[in-house]
């Protein structure tokens, strides 16, 4: 736990470090982007680093999925680690959650688009493992986490917070058809901090999450994040969702366990699961597993043999 804690301190530090050589180079000012997205380059497929970002996003799933199953959640501290460094820092935190879902309907069939739908793919097969494990946004805010300090807050603060995401995806996908210009690009969490340049409206609002996760589990995932509302949205109709199996006695441990308050005694809103595995890490009977949600899915008991 010292060691995790060592890394993250010295990631702020590199950040605090990072943001203050760009003061000293004057590259905060108005951001670049004055709205309007700029459309796929004619004739070009992929642009931008593309095909990086579309390999290190494979990858990181694929990494994320491996994990999951093999039930080695000691190592996704690391993991998440690992996401922020590389997609966040060295790859400037691509998938912002607020401009993806914006951008994606202006780039048209380009590369932006097979990036865009691998986050959604695997939601569609296992549930939101690109949040869980992917996405460096998300992944600086539960490392920032204390779970001895966190703050209490009762279940009908979340639920009355919980449909503002949705709002706001709503809001970003009709306006955007409207209008053909994005907006609040850059009010992600962390992003001034990925891409070493913001506004003091950006920076501040990175800080107030900062400080608000050292207290509250992955509080813009929970509340703001609309590219993360529609995996959830997705994540409902995946091919398998982690679930209590046989054996689960109902105990609560897992509920207790769960960060992200979804877990009720091995049930839980799928759409809000982050695959995190601590309630399976929990669970002395080893109950919860990832199993097909549908039936089409499942193994047929084997036939007993003809006499």
């Amino acid at each position: 736990m010292k060691t995790h804690r060592n890394l993250v301190l010295g990631l702020l530090l590199f950040g605090v470090l990072a943001l203050a050589q760009g003061f000293g180079e004057g590259r905060f000012g108005p951001p670049p982007s004055q709205g309007f997205a700029e459309p796929a380059p004619r004739g070009r497929f992929f642009f931008h680093d593309q095909e990086w970002k579309i390999a290190l996003t494979a990858a990181f799933l694929l990494g994320g999925l491996a994990l999951l199953l093999l039930g080695l959640h000691r190592f996704r501290p690391l993991f998440l680690l690992l996401s922020v460094v590389v997609l966040g820092f060295v790859m400037g935190g691509f998938l912002c959650p607020t401009a993806a879902v914006q951008n994606v309907l202006l780039k048209g069939v380009s590369g932006y688009l097979v990036l865009f739908s691998l986050p959604v793919l695997a939601a569609l097969l296992v549930g939101r493992l690109f949040c869980g494990y992917v996405c460096p946004f998300g992944a600086l805010q539960e490392l920032l986490h204390v779970r001895r300090w966190a703050w209490k807050i009762p279940d009908r603060v979340w639920q009355a917070l919980n449909p503002l995401r949705y709002a706001l995806l709503l809001f970003l996908v009709v306006r955007v058809l409207l209008t053909h210009t994005v907006i609040l690009q850059d009010f992600s969490p962390f992003k001034p901090l990925f891409a070493f340049g913001g506004t003091p409206a950006t920076i501040a609002f990175t800080a107030a999450f900062a400080v608000r996760s050292v207290f509250t589990f992955r509080p813009f995932c929970r509340t703001l994040c609309p590219y993360g509302a529609l995996l959830s949205l997705l994540s409902r109709v995946s091919l398998f969702r982690l679930q209590a199996g046989e054996g689960c006695s109902s105990c609560g441990l897992c509920t207790r366990a769960c960060p992200a308050g979804v877990m009720d005694k091995g049930t839980f809103a799928t759409g809000d699961c982050l695959l995190c595995g601590a309630c399976g890490a929990r669970c002395p009977r080893k109950a919860l597993r990832l199993l097909p949600r549908f039936r089409f899915l499942r193994a047929r008991p084997a036939s007993p043999p003809s006499a």
